[in-house]
Parts: structure tokens; C-alpha cells; sequence
């Protein structure tokens, strides 16, 4: 496989997991929450990238004559990239934000006039006694 062929792929690739992530950013607005197929999917899609990675590398450098063309791909797929970057950030932001809203709250226990006694018993503090020098001018 060439450069230009792995590119495209790689590509291609990137337009399923852009479809994906939307899918994925669209089911999280509604529900709140990641369900196991979408995991699973997502795992497939990884999979995937990490051959055409690997594809990537086995190519090599891209031919000369080939330069234009792949250029114009190696383009395409940074703005894929950087849009899905974007969007991932956007699907971890709702992520946490539905699962801080799902967690149980823990109800606060009810202080006893004992326990407030001791929290706000105040007690002096215990002063040194003054010295000679203190509040006087001594000279050296």
C-alpha cells in the first residue's frame, strides 16, 4: 500500500469516527449517560485507526509525484482531527457533568448540642510572660 492509498484510508477513518463521536455527543445531550454498545464501537473504530497507523508507517515517505495530492489529504484529516478533538473535550464535559448530577448525595449529619459545644468552646490563649526588652527601648 502506498502513502497516498494509507492516507486516504486513514481518511476515511476519520469521516466514520467523526460520525460516530456526533452520534455519540448527540445520545450523551439526551440520555446523560455512555451505554456499552457505544463503547464497544468506539473500541472497533480505535482499532481500526491503530492499523491504518500502522499502514502509515509501513508507507513511508510520500513520493514525489504524489506530493500535491497528499497534501491536500494530509489537510483534510489535521481539520478532522482538530474538529474531533473539539468535539471529544465537548463529550467529556457532558460526561462529567451527568455523572457528578447522578452520584448519590450523602446527607449531612445532624450536630448534637454536645458536638456544637466543643466546636465553639473558646478557650484563651495562654500569653508568655513580657520580658524587659519587650515595649522598651533597649539599646545594643
Amino acid at each position: 500500500m502506498n502513502t497516498l492509498a494509507a492516507l486516504e484510508q486513514y481518511s476515511a477513518l476519520c469521516d466514520e469516527l467523526d460520525l460516530y463521536m456526533h452520534e455519540e455527543n448527540s445520545h450523551l445531550r439526551a440520555n446523560g449517560n455512555d451505554q456499552k454498545l457505544l463503547v464497544e464501537r468506539k473500541s472497533q473504530i480505535l482499532g481500526k485507526l491503530e492499523e491504518a497507523l500502522a499502514f502509515l508507517r509501513a508507507a513511508g515517505p510520500v513520493k514525489s509525484a504524489d506530493h500535491a495530492a497528499s497534501s491536500e489529504v494530509r489537510k483534510r484529516v489535521l481539520a478532522k482531527v482538530l474538529k474531533l478533538l473539539l468535539l471529544s473535550r465537548e463529550s467529556e464535559q457532558l460526561l462529567l457533568k451527568n455523572s457528578v448530577r447522578t452520584a448519590p448525595r450523602m446527607e449531612v449529619p445532624q450536630p448534637t448540642p454536645a458536638k456544637l459545644a466543643t466546636a465553639y468552646k473558646t478557650s484563651k490563649p495562654v500569653r508568655p510572660a513580657a520580658t524587659q526588652a519587650e515595649g522598651s527601648w533597649v539599646v545594643w
